[in-house]
């Protein structure tokens, strides 16, 4: 008993002179240790607050997360899915386990003057399992600091529900030096905020948006990187930047990059949002650009770079620094000397017999010589896996299609020019056969496409094109089943020349928001519906005839 007073003694002594000296470090590890009777503790004690706590479980986090203090989660990979409490009750009124569909998500609510950092991006990595929850969730927290860690979901990425970060009523959140990768749907998600800035952050492999900014002002977002943002889904992400009834928020000096989007920006009832000093190049773009509802976001010294073919959703536009209203021709003028350079490819040209050898000559600055009777692209090794470099497999009811992305400067031709005599062909019937999505500098020529079924009741079409530019079809077949020869939306400059489109289910020739079609010498037979139809297009030319407005023909 007298030693353990003279204990006590001595430690509240010690605990007297750290209160008056200012040399002694306030930093304390956290430690859980088990209660009476147990081995191991099933949920960590909350410390008091304030002071520097180092942690290095999940269990040690949970206990230190409170107001007025800094929690330095040591290096490794962090896995709050392994916490003893997860699911359960924390033993922190400051945190608590949230049920979601395949599990708990972790909400830290009601904290003030909070700082978590780590070790560094690639040192310090926390992490979650469940795909329906959020690696971090705030509510209503107030000046919270996040720095120098990585966070995301364990799991293969790919399809998720939860986001990565999650802000809800929260004021004054810093989030620099980090970074925020799926499997997760969204990077930082804001909803009620205000106060936000992230910095100096990357943003990548997220399934539907970079960052979504709701009903939220006071947002700064600079020097962060974007990038292969939906690149694991055959969809794309719906966006970089999707902002919905915001104020007061400025995009700078970020680098997009390597994405596959839908758009760049989605934007409706904003006030005051300025994109400044930002690149983009090498994108997938899936629609356009920019698809901004309400009051138009300001673009000041933004480039661009890449296969755009259209910039403006309808009805939607941008304005300058100065309120200037800018127009597509003055974005499509945008260049800029000191653009990151494209990837330097040499012009290659390949003989190709099978399905194999034809997808790996698929390139840019690429001649692929078909010199096959038929190359049947469900034949081939990878056929319905992952996506590679410039091609990936869009699944279907039945199989899956090839889609080409991002290419420039691909021609495709038989080797004699004999188009009867080489096809190229795919299996399933809700498939296209060969489709085209952000490509430009396209060349198809002498050879015969369609779906290797008899012809009849299709869903997928023969030849798709998506937001390309520059492509032309000399000299080609395009037959059923295939319920369009050619389909294309939101392209520029398209040229069919001397093709025979036969036994198609719906029609012949399908385009969409498309301006620049010229069709010269082609043949329709045996078509289900209109050898011709036109949406929304301008500057269409079919046969030296000028055409204009909807246009269908059913010849």
């Amino acid at each position: 008993m007298k030693k353990r007073i003279s204990l006590l003694l001595c430690l509240t002594l010690l605990l007297t002179l750290t209160a008056c000296g200012n040399t002694v470090s306030t930093e304390t590890t956290v430690i859980a240790t088990a209660a009476p009777g147990q081995t191991e503790p099933t949920q960590a004690e909350a410390l008091p607050e304030g002071g520097v706590y180092t942690v290095s479980t999940p269990d040690e986090f949970i206990a230190a997360i409170g107001s007025d203090r800094t929690i330095h989660v040591s290096g490794g990979t962090f896995d709050l899915f392994t916490a003893r409490s997860y699911g359960g009750d924390t033993g922190n009124e400051k945190c608590d386990w949230e049920e979601v569909s395949d599990g708990s998500q972790l909400v830290i609510h009601e904290v003030k003057n909070l700082t978590i950092t780590g070790d560094g991006k690639v040192a310090t990595e926390i992490v979650t399992q469940p795909r329906y929850a959020q690696v971090l969730a705030f509510q209503n927290c107030e000046n919270i600091a996040l720095d120098s860690f990585t966070a995301g979901h364990t799991p293969e990425t790919g399809s998720c529900v939860g986001g990565v970060v999650y802000l809800d009523g929260c004021t004054g959140v810093s989030i620099r030096d980090v970074g925020l990768y799926g499997c997760g749907v969204i990077g930082v998600d804001t909803q009620n905020c205000r106060d936000v800035t992230i910095a100096n952050s990357d943003i990548y492999e997220c399934s539907y948006q970079g960052v979504n900014f709701q009903d939220s002002t006071g947002i700064r977002v600079a020097n962060c990187r974007f990038y292969d943002l939906g690149k694991k889904e055959d969809w794309g992400a719906d966006g970089v930047f999707l902002l919905g009834n915001c104020s007061d928020v400025r995009v700078s000096d970020c680098e997009i990059y390597d994405n596959r989007v839908d758009s760049f920006i989605v934007s409706t009832s904003v006030d005051q949002v300025v994109f400044q000093n930002n690149t983009f190049w090498d994108n997938d773009l899936q629609n356009c650009a920019l698809n901004t509802f309400g009051n138009f976001v300001t673009l000041d010294g933004n480039t661009f770079d890449g296969v755009i073919a259209r910039w403006f959703g309808e009805d939607c536009g941008a304005v300058d620094i100065d309120g200037n209203t800018i127009t597509e021709d003055d974005l499509r003028g945008i260049a800029r000397d000191d653009m990151v350079p494209e990837e330097t490819v040499e012009p290659t040209s390949v003989t190709v017999k099978n399905a194999d050898e034809f997808l790996a000559a698929i390139a840019p600055n690429a001649e692929i010589i078909v010199d096959a009777k038929e190359i049947d692209l469900s034949t081939a090794k990878d056929y319905g896996g992952g996506p590679q470099k410039y091609y990936r497999w869009q699944d279907n009811f039945d199989g899956s299609g090839l889609v080409i992305t991002g290419v420039k400067n691909l021609t495709i031709r038989s080797k004699d020019g004999k188009t009867e005599a080489h096809t190229i062909c795919a299996v399933p019937r809700y498939a296209d056969v060969l489709s085209f999505s952000g490509c430009e500098n396209i060349v198809l020529s002498g050879f015969t496409a369609g779906h290797t079924q008899e012809p009849g009741a299709c869903t997928g079409g023969v030849l798709n094109f998506e937001n390309c530019m520059n492509v032309t079809v000399n000299d080609c077949g395009m037959y059923g089943c295939g319920i369009l020869g050619v389909n294309a939306e939101s392209c520029t400059q398209i040229t069919l020349r001397k093709c025979d489109i036969y036994e198609c289910s719906y029609g012949g020739v399908s385009m969409t928001d498309t301006t620049g079609i010229i069709l010269e010498g082609c043949t329709f037979r045996d078509l289900g519906g209109n050898n011709l139809q036109f949406i929304g297009c301008s500057d269409v030319t079919v046969d030296g005839e000028a055409l204009s407005g909807s246009y269908y023909n059913g010849r």
